[in-house]
């Protein structure tokens, strides 16, 4: 549950306000994975198995393998009587959100851009990260790597 508290706790909440703060679209944030949304840009955000592996014969050390699944989601807009595609949009949150991931987490980020969609009034985005959570340093100092 360790990781399950930090993503909760800590990661989401902070990703969340960073982006709904510094994205020019605003998108919404959530950790919904809806089948049908009125609202876009859409970024929902769902945290993946975790798997734990001892690191010492004292069991006192672990590390856990994560990852996060992040899509981003958007239609075009109209934004001060001009269209905004919805690539443009999507590649602005897409930007955000990683610029967000490298300055906070050494985690490791892969993106896949123009990810086929079924909607096609809809264009969509993903990022996936993966990282190591150690608990070397004691509960209150987690520390958190490549994975």
């Amino acid at each position: 549950m360790i990781v399950e508290n930090t993503f909760e706790n800590i990661i989401y909440p902070k990703l969340k306000e960073y982006v709904e703060d510094k994205s020019i679209y605003k998108p919404l944030v959530t950790k919904k994975m809806t089948q049908e949304s009125k609202v876009f840009p859409i970024v929902p955000i769902k945290l993946l198995p975790v798997e734990n592996q001892y690191n010492n014969l004292s069991y006192g050390e672990e590390t856990y393998t994560f990852g996060i699944d992040i899509g981003v989601y958007s239609t075009d807009k109209i934004i001060d009587g001009k269209k905004v595609s919805k690539r443009t949009i999507c590649n602005e949150v897409t930007g955000v959100i990683v610029d967000y991931l490298k300055s906070n987490y050494h985690v490791t980020i892969k993106t896949e851009l123009d990810v086929a969609n079924i909607d096609t009034d809809v264009h969509r985005n993903n990022i996936r990260i993966t990282g190591k959570l150690d608990t070397k340093y004691g509960l209150n100092k987690l520390v958190i790597y490549p994975g």
